[in-house]
């Protein structure tokens, strides 16, 4: 059985809106049936369709430049818009055979073994190849791309665009049950202000705590048409016979974060890892957004509020004593 993508809310995607970007737009792949076949593929061996895709875009691209020859490829010709390249490709992937097994970590562990020249080629962050969800456009997601403890995600934090919905709306209604309140008009979306890096880190510890409760994101998230934060307060009342509030559920997500974290300092990670692809600062040069870009001042300001909104140390990145304490993990201290 082969599953053709459907259409989704272009504001916030899906499983079909993904797989058609990476296993399709992002490897100049406009044929269905290839763009089906493909995510059929990796739904069969396992594989997330959104780093698949990426990885097989990065290689093209390393093709494309000649950072990869037909010698290195398997003799495949990994060119954009190669119908029959993709499939063959997903598999030797999943079988880490030949060619494949450079890709199947990934398009920043490929990167690393090809050279120098394909490590800007890889649109990743903390090594987690980015979705299709352009930060150029959204920037407080940009944002979380760069701060969140597993990289580029976009299931993390509610989207820029909830913030030009009407008073009413359930996007709206999901933001104000978390304390988020201010509307902006279409014309201020791309700009990143002190309120938009509030609504982002609300929003990732929200985001956290359905992860954390294994609420599904289709019920509970994007767009908000069924449950909002008050329901999954009531879920966990009368289905677990927890007496919680929303916000002691919102610190469950909040200590998630900072367990993350806690682990990444352990492992080295600073501030110097939450950094975005240089592309993302180049000015797009054609299309529909031609000339549209995220400003270095502006991200780099909004991270450094964001380390304080998080109660972060600004100069490393990582959570503070005083702030694990708070969150009563104050245990992992004992644990490095």
């Amino acid at each position: 059985m082969v599953e053709v993508p459907g259409v989704v809310d272009p504001l916030y995607g899906g499983p079909e809106y993904e797989t058609c970007a990476a296993l399709g737009s992002y490897c100049g792949i406009t044929n269905l049936e290839t763009i089906a076949r493909a995510n059929q593929l990796c739904n069969i061996y396992g594989l997330d369709t959104i780093s698949t895709g990426a990885t097989i875009a990065f290689a093209m691209e390393c093709y494309e430049k000649g950072l990869l020859s037909p010698a290195e490829t398997d003799g495949l010709e990994v060119t954009f818009g190669n119908d029959e390249v993709v499939p063959r490709l997903i598999e030797k992937i999943a079988l880490r055979e030949g060619f494949g097994n450079l890709l199947a970590g990934g398009s920043w562990r490929a990167a690393q073994e090809i050279g120098p020249a394909a490590l800007p080629l890889s649109i990743s962050v903390k090594g987690q190849d980015l979705p299709a969800h352009m930060p150029q456009h959204k920037p407080s997601l940009g944002l979380i791309y760069s701060v969140n403890p597993f990289g580029a995600d976009h299931q993390s934090s509610e989207h820029d665009p909830a913030l030009s919905m009407p008073m009413g709306s359930p996007d709206r209604e999901f933001l104000s049950q978390i304390g988020v309140l201010k509307v902006y008009g279409e014309e201020e979306l791309p700009a990143l202000d002190a309120e938009k890096v509030r609504f982002a880190f609300i929003s990732q510890c929200f985001y956290s705590l359905a992860d954390s409760l294994c609420a599904c994101q289709f019920v509970f998230g994007p767009a908000w048409q069924l449950y909002g934060p008050a329901d999954l307060v009531d879920a966990c009342r009368y289905g677990l016979g927890w007496e919680t509030s929303l916000f002691e559920l919102m610190q469950v997500g909040e200590r998630r974060i900072n367990m993350m974290r806690f682990f990444n300092a352990r492992e080295g990670f600073t501030r110097q890892d939450d950094t975005l692809p240089e592309r993302l600062f180049t000015p797009l040069p054609d299309g529909p957004s031609k000339g549209v870009c995220l400003n270095r001042e502006e991200v780099a300001a909004a991270r450094d509020l964001y380390y304080r909104f998080a109660g972060w140390d600004p100069e490393t990145g990582n959570p503070t004593e005083t702030n694990l304490k708070r969150l009563s993990l104050g245990w992992l201290l004992n644990k490095q």
